[in-house]
């Protein structure tokens, strides 16, 4: 069926909540009206799978196809992705999570608790909602339980940075200059607008040079390095 919420505003989720094992179905009819005006982000696992669906490293594809600091994907002037092309989504193999879990929104609480919802589709969508399945099974169809990993992996992460920051500064009593000086050898950024920390093949490269590592080529691998070197290299500030 057709969602009954074709008519709202385009703006914000619907209330309803879900969990995994919640009855739920969509069917895509590839009228790639989801695929304008939206802000896509993205994190370091999410562009190391474009860059290689691409044949470029992440530092290339950061400077290319990111804005908003490297955090999302960049549109062209009508509001429409990088990637849409006029058969469709030039890279739907490696398509980012958010683009997976469409028309659904994940949410995670302090907690730990997961939830699901619906976001207000396009006036003129086509594709098709149902209750054949649930939201468990959808995101199997849609390769989405390895991009949802890496996300959450990447959260603990960032709190993980936080926390070093805190603890480095001396919590608010951390001078200005002190916060500064952390966040700067935390980021390394070298005044570039792209913080060197979100840069998977950089990170990872310079970290298997330190070390006296072979780089691995695939981005499962190069997920749990990039990890494990921002983790040491947080030790080591």
């Amino acid at each position: 069926m057709k969602s009954p919420l074709r008519n709202l505003p385009l703006v914000g989720p619907i209330e309803a909540r879900y969990d995994r094992q919640s009855a739920f179905s969509y069917a895509c009819r590839a009228c790639c009206r989801c695929c304008h005006d939206k802000i896509i982000h993205l994190n370091p696992y999410e562009v190391g799978r474009l860059a290689m669906n691409r044949g470029i490293t992440t530092t290339e594809f950061l400077s290319r196809h990111t804005e908003s600091n490297g955090t999302s994907l960049r549109r062209d002037e009508e509001g429409a992705c990088v990637f849409l092309a006029p058969q469709g989504c030039a890279v739907h193999a490696d398509r980012p999570l958010v683009c997976r879990l469409y028309p659904l929104g994940r949410r995670v609480t302090a907690e730990g608790a997961e939830r699901f919802h619906e976001l207000i589709p396009h006036p003129q969508t086509e594709g098709e909602y149902g209750t054949s399945g649930t939201v468990d099974a959808f995101l199997s169809r849609q390769g989405a339980h390895p991009f949802i990993e890496a996300v959450d992996r990447y959260i603990e992460l960032v709190a993980r940075m936080a926390a070093a920051l805190v603890a480095k500064t001396g919590g608010a009593g951390g001078s200005q200059r002190e916060v500064g000086d952390v966040m700067s050898q935390l980021a390394s950024s070298d005044g570039k607008d792209i913080p060197d920390w979100l840069d998977m093949d950089l990170v990872v490269g310079r970290y298997c040079e330190q070390n006296g590592l072979i780089g691995p080529t695939q981005v499962e691998q190069k997920l749990a390095l990039h990890i494990q070197a921002i983790v040491a290299w947080m030790e080591a500030v």
